[in-house]
């Protein structure tokens, strides 16, 4: 019976009651409480019919807000599933089909274990027994395997699904998100970051090089100019006496050697200078084994006296451009690492020299020619090769490591290349390629005089802070016929200067002097006598005098860089004052 029906029932009874008003026997009492009766019975069919169409409404909206719900489950973005307690799927929505690769109706009733990677599923299974008893949502990341698809890297959101009477647990709900390009994306960003960072770890280490290098530098450069002072007063001293003796003396033979010493000694000065960056490089063509073969005699004391030294040096080679000094330097230095390779023990050292072709291209095989070193030593590993350059690194107790450094700044300096091959137990060999520049031009030997051959005339104004070489100067001078007024530093020159005005007919200028050095006092000759002739003489090499310590700014008449000979003194000497002794 439907809410109208009812209500025309209703009407109908009403009627029935109103029909016995009047009636015999029919109490009007009766009559008007049955009226009542039915009155309440309407307002109740009224209340009961409004409370229905609520109830209609209610239930109309229900069901909107489930088939929403549905809606935005079944295509939500990310992949839904809901479980029992087992993992067993109940509901999938269409995005968990299209990333497990099944069809929405093959997974209700599916294990959600089986599609987990296998080496996830132990962890899996566990988190679930443990997720009863500590029922927290939880993030995991996992290797998933859809069906017939290529596994890849999920996180998932898991949760408890509760329902009943009493809100206990009855499944589990899980949100899934494939993070495999998040997971790419975060690869590469740290991959990033570590090449950043090991950039930057490189270029701080550059940096330290760099630093380390130049307080080398000023130091070496320090060292050198004061060693050259102490050679200087050796060398000229030695060439002096040299003079006073007979061409058969022993004693002569004796000073001669004292005097190749001295100029192998300032040859390393020069190497020092050079590794300062204020040394000049004075490249001529050589030939490299000719080179090496010279420095037999050195060689043989720079090594242990258990290290046999081994000679394969070629005979045909062509010629390089470079400096001979700093091909000797880089020859020793070699040497001496491979000695110290062998250690106590016994062992060879190989001197090799040969052609060889560019490095880091195929063609001609007459392009470079090299210098090889081979050791049978101990070997390096790769820490210590990595880091053999580095000026502060040695593996020596005392040592300082500064040799293949200064190798290393050599062969660049001469654009050429450094070939290594090392292991632990099984040597080393350097390989030093040096450009090839053609046919070798033959030398030509210069004659050396005594310096007693030649005489000047004149009065020559020596300014010279270390007495010792302002001692061996003046001597050398006036053997050449010259008078000489010393001065110990600039000051003390240009007094000089003033009291024998046109009498002194050149300056010989130490450039380093205390109170005032060569650079001022060669400024204030040339305001007051342009035109006098001013050598200036100095432990660093020409170049360096004039870029950095004058500026640029004044011309001398000659350089001279000590030590000297008396012969070096006299050619400039004999430049400048031709004039006056015709």
């Amino acid at each position: 019976m439907d809410a109208e029906q009812f209500a025309r029932r209703i009407d109908d009874m009403r009627q029935r009651v109103q029909d016995f008003e009047g009636s015999e026997g029919v109490p009007d009492t009766a009559v008007q409480e049955l009226l009542s009766a039915v009155e309440e019975l309407r307002v109740a069919e009224e209340e009961l019919r409004q409370q229905n169409e609520a109830m209609e409404a209610a239930q109309h909206h229900l069901e909107d807000e489930r088939r929403r719900y549905q809606h935005l489950f079944q295509y939500a973005p990310d992949a839904y599933l809901l479980t029992d307690l087992n993992g067993i799927v109940r509901e999938a929505n269409l995005s968990a089909a299209r990333l497990l690769n099944a069809r929405p109706r093959f997974l209700p009733g599916k294990a959600v274990v089986s599609f987990v990677a296998p080496e996830d599923r132990r962890r899996i299974r566990s988190e679930l027994d443990r997720w009863r008893s500590e029922p927290t949502p939880k993030i995991l990341e996992v290797r998933l395997q859809p069906r017939n698809g290529q596994p890849f890297d999920a996180a998932i959101a898991l949760s408890v699904a509760r329902g009943g009477p009493h809100d206990t647990a009855i499944g589990f709900r899980w949100l899934v998100r494939d993070i495999s390009a998040h997971r790419q994306l975060t690869d590469e960003l740290r991959l990033r970051e570590e090449s950043a960072r090991r950039e930057a770890e490189a270029s701080e280490a550059r940096t330290r090089h760099v630093q380390k290098l130049e307080s080398i530098g000023v130091l070496a450069g320090g060292i050198a100019h004061d060693f050259n002072n102490l050679l200087h007063v050796v060398l000229g001293n030695a060439d002096l006496a040299r003079l006073h003796l007979p061409e058969a003396s022993l004693a002569r033979e004796h000073l001669d050697e004292v005097v190749r010493a001295t100029q192998r000694a300032a040859e390393l000065t020069q190497q020092l200078l050079a590794y300062s960056g204020r040394g000049a490089v004075e490249t001529r063509q050589l030939n490299l084994s000719d080179e090496v073969r010279d420095m037999a005699t050195l060689l043989r004391t720079a090594i242990s006296k258990q290290a046999a030294l081994v000679w394969d040096l070629a005979t045909d080679l062509p010629a390089i451009s470079a400096d001979p000094t700093q091909v000797r330097q880089v020859v020793m230095n070699l040497i001496t690492n491979a000695s110290d390779a062998l250690g106590d023990a016994s062992g060879a050292i190989t001197l090799r020299t040969g052609r060889a072709d560019d490095p880091r291209a195929g063609s001609d095989p007459h392009d470079f020619v090299f210098l090889e070193v081979t050791d049978s030593g101990c070997g390096m590993d790769t820490g210590t090769l990595q880091r053999i350059f580095d000026p502060f690194f040695s593996t020596k107790f005392s040592g300082r490591g500064l040799g293949l450094a200064a190798v290393m700044g050599i062969v660049e300096t001469h654009q050429g290349h450094i070939r290594i091959r090392t292991a632990p137990g099984e040597g080393t060999s350097f390989r030093i390629l040096f450009p090839a520049v053609g046919d070798l031009a033959p030398d030509a030997e210069r004659p050396r005089s005594s310096g007693a051959d030649w005489r000047g005339r004149g009065t020559v104004l020596l300014a010279e802070d270390e007495e010792g070489v302002r001692e061996v100067v003046g001597r050398m001078m006036e053997r050449m016929g010259f008078r000489v007024l010393p001065a110990q530093d600039g000051v003390a020159a240009l007094e000089a200067l003033e009291r024998h005005g046109a009498a002194v007919t050149t300056v010989l200028l130490d450039v380093s002097m205390p109170r005032m050095g060569g650079s001022e006092v060669l400024r204030r000759i040339r305001q007051t006598r342009p035109e006098l002739p001013v050598i200036l003489m100095s432990g660093y090499t020409e170049q360096e005098v004039a870029s950095k310590l004058l500026n640029g700014d004044e011309a001398a008449t000659g350089f001279l860089q000590k030590p000297f000979l008396p012969e070096d003194l006299a050619s400039v000497l004999r430049h400048i004052s031709q004039p006056a002794t015709r």
